[in-house]
């Protein structure tokens, strides 16, 4: 079997030229979906983008857990009276050594009386790229406590704990 149709071809302009202008004739334009941004820059360079700072996201999140992790291991530590609360400065600001310091002058940790603190998960949340929220559950016992902090970077000291909450 032979295909003898011709292949399809723009229709003809019925409309009439202009007076005095000879417009070369009009582009076929592309249809964007509705609601879609028009682009700036093509795909290609849009994703080396995204990419590039998903890695440097990526990082950041990394060295954060880790930080965090062991920050608040050590805070745990120091309310169970098992570290001396010297060693909670260098990873947390003064307001906080300090805070905890009340708590355990006091004797408010949160149940204390249940047993030794055990940190169970750690989550990280970046707010931007030098500073990250942190959200933790410890057990005591059989129960399972709350935790949360900020935690903030800077050249010289590195990660600090800022900020925490314990119930």
């Amino acid at each position: 079997m032979t295909d003898d149709r011709k292949a399809l071809s723009p229709a003809p302009n019925n409309e009439p030229p202009l007076r005095g202008f000879h417009a070369p004739p009009p582009r076929p334009c592309r249809l964007r979906p509705r609601g879609a941004a028009p682009a700036v820059a093509g795909a290609g360079i849009q994703r080396a983008v995204r990419e590039s700072h998903a890695a440097d996201q990526d990082e950041m999140v990394v060295s954060a857990r880790k930080f965090a992790e062991y920050a608040l291991r050590v805070t745990l530590e120091v309310l169970d009276q098992r570290r001396p609360i010297g060693q909670l400065g260098s990873v947390a600001e003064v307001a906080v050594v300090s805070a905890v310091r009340t708590l355990i002058a006091g004797d408010l940790a949160p149940g204390r009386t249940l047993g030794v603190a055990v940190l169970a998960r750690v989550a990280v949340a970046p707010v931007d790229s030098r500073t990250a929220e942190v959200c933790a559950g410890y057990d005591r016992g059989r129960r399972r406590f709350a935790l949360a902090g900020r935690i903030v970077h800077s050249r010289p000291s590195g990660w600090r704990l800022t900020a925490l909450r314990i119930r």
